[in-house]
């Protein structure tokens, strides 16, 4: 019996688009639910649908006192909860301390229109440390979500300066071209989303566009995330790359690429 008017929505979309042959992004297990407190009713069904297609569980609610009440009723295993960035900063603090007596940990993440200074620090006060704003792709929910429920959120916050992309990036190793998706980008590496991760200490050449701006980089592979050896359990499926010295004005688009995706990230 479901508490309250809460509404469960799953699916996991295909890894790759059979149309194209671009990887689709590696889905997120199934075993996670996710706590999605209603907004409008765009945004939500927004979220939602985004998270179904990462193939988790979104437990859509009214209101946050049905929140508090299916999290005390433990017939989901909640790992994570969604809030709309303009309820009450007091009484998102009052009902994330009651979900928290059940589960202690209960990271929390606000999704809407970008929070103002006030609302932002009554959020962060009430233990909202993520944001999905609105404008957001399917790379920075993607990123998002994981950080949320794979617990990277205490880490991540302030100060982490690997920013979400979704972009497709053809790989060169061995006079061998490849596919992949740039999951995420620093400004001395990246993670790459394949199926077909290349081992530790490839050599590579990468080339995508980010923003409209196009980059051809070398790099070594620091680390493969293959199944049986998931070096990091909270990354899709892939490798890790260091970039060999980025040119200076490809360093500039970097940072500046960084920059506008990191401003909106967190609370």
């Amino acid at each position: 019996m479901l508490v309250g008017n809460v509404t469960p929505v799953s699916g996991i979309h295909p890894r790759l688009k059979r149309d194209s042959g671009e990887p689709e992004p590696e889905a997120m297990p199934a075993s996670h639910f996710v706590l999605l407190i209603e907004s409008d009713p765009e945004r939500t069904e927004a979220v939602a649908a985004g998270l179904v297609r990462l193939g988790l569980e979104a437990v859509r609610v009214p209101d946050l006192a049905d929140a508090v009440a299916t999290v005390k009723a433990k017939e989901y295993a909640i790992t994570a909860v969604i809030v709309p960035v303009d309820l009450p900063g007091s009484d998102v603090r009052k009902a994330l301390k009651s979900m928290r007596r059940r589960e202690p940990v209960m990271p929390a993440m606000a999704y809407g229109k970008a929070p103002d200074g006030k609302q932002a620090r009554k959020l962060r006060d009430a233990g909202v440390l993520l944001a999905l704003s609105d404008g957001w792709d399917e790379g920075i929910l993607r990123f998002q979500v994981n950080r949320l429920v794979s617990g990277d959120t205490q880490t991540a916050v302030r100060g982490s300066r690997r920013a979400p992309t979704h972009a497709l990036v053809r790989v060169l190793v061995g006079g061998r071209e490849k596919s992949g998706l740039l999951y995420s980008v620093s400004e001395g590496g990246c993670f790459i989303e394949s199926p077909r991760a290349s081992m530790e200490g490839a050599r590579l050449t990468l080339t995508f566009e980010l923003d409209d701006r196009a980059f051809e980089l070398t790099g070594v592979v620091v680390f493969s995330n293959v199944p049986g050896n998931l070096q990091r359990p909270n990354l899709p499926l892939g490798m890790g790359v260091r970039f060999d010295d980025v040119p200076p004005p490809a360093l500039d688009s970097l940072k500046q690429f960084i920059q506008r995706r990191m401003e909106t990230l967190e609370i």
